[in-house]
């Protein structure tokens, strides 16, 4: 009997190798940004290898150990590439030609132009299947009857990118705390009659600063707050905060890839996010257009309103 499984493991393994040298693959390049900066990169890819049927190899990126894509997803190793007979790293930007059975491994560049269908039931529970926890999580508890809203601000806890440059090329990941405060209003408005929690989530080194600002701009004591306390970096508490945001009922956030990938996997109900920027007088770049998205069984209904 032992024998007979040796012969059949061996067979199996003859068999992988002779398939992966007709089939091609799909691989991508990392882009040394931040957690969402490389759930875009694979989410591309992962794209790419639904509508082309293509084998997806999975390359590492930080954090992604924790998550099922280390047990779902085929691992990409150096030596893979030997397996091919050509290695075709896609354009950024024009048509794409793939074939699944030409030998080819296919690299799709972090800044590819491709446009994901974000409405496909399929790829959306295909990305939540594989960005999903490997291990258990300690969430934020969000207390029981308030309205809960998750704050996504983002403002360089001490990542080494996150320049004034980078700030002002990139108006839209960067806002503001005024902006977050005027949409913690806007919800206060739009539930009059209930009380809310609002969970602070940032790398501020000091997010009892932001709280306390908050607190003081509102004014109003049908809203609450709540942030972690200590530790807070561009560097900590990553997948919590990020698996946290997804269970809140409404979601503020930057033009962020981190709060976009909460957006898109979870159950918030409702998400404003700045959508567009115009430059001032003294050409300072301000948000002039909010969006404010709410979700119902027929999917997201996207309102904006002009505020500048």
């Amino acid at each position: 009997m032992r024998r007979i499984c040796v012969l059949f493991l061996v067979s199996l393994v003859q068999c992988v190798y002779s398939d992966s040298a007709i089939n091609s693959a799909i691989t991508y390049e990392l882009n040394g940004g931040r957690f969402g900066d490389n759930l875009r990169s694979y989410a591309i890819a992962k794209w790419l290898s639904l509508q082309y049927n293509l084998p997806l190899l999975y390359l590492p990126f930080p954090y992604s150990d924790e998550l099922m894509i280390a047990e779902l997803e085929q691992s990409y190793s150096i030596e893979a590439d030997g397996g091919f007979k050509d290695i075709v790293y896609l354009p950024s930007s024009r048509e794409l030609k793939l074939k699944n059975n030409n030998n080819a491994l296919y690299v799709s560049h972090w800044r590819a132009r491709v446009k994901l269908d974000w409405n496909s039931q399929v790829f959306v529970e295909q990305l939540r299947r594989t960005i999903a926890p490997r291990y258990h999580i300690d969430k934020v508890a969000i207390p029981a009857g308030y309205l809960s809203v998750a704050v996504h601000v983002r403002n360089g806890g001490g990542f080494v990118v996150d320049t004034e440059q980078e700030k002002e090329r990139c108006p839209l990941r960067f806002v503001p705390e005024e902006f977050f405060i005027d949409q913690v209003a806007r919800i206060a408005d739009m539930f009059p009659d209930q009380s809310i929690y609002v969970h602070i989530f940032t790398d501020h080194p000091q997010p009892a600063e932001l709280a306390q600002k908050f607190h003081k701009t509102l004014h109003n004591d049908r809203v609450i707050f709540g942030y972690r306390e200590v530790g807070n970096s561009h560097k900590s508490y990553v997948l919590e905060d990020f698996f946290s945001m997804m269970d809140f009922d409404c979601l503020v956030r930057p033009g962020s890839h981190f709060s976009r990938f909460v957006e898109r996997l979870g159950t918030n109900k409702i998400v404003i996010y700045p959508y567009s920027v115009k430059k001032n007088s003294q050409g300072t770049s301000v948000i002039d257009v909010v969006a404010v998205k709410t979700r119902s069984v027929k999917g997201w209904k996207t309102t904006k309103y002009v505020i500048a």
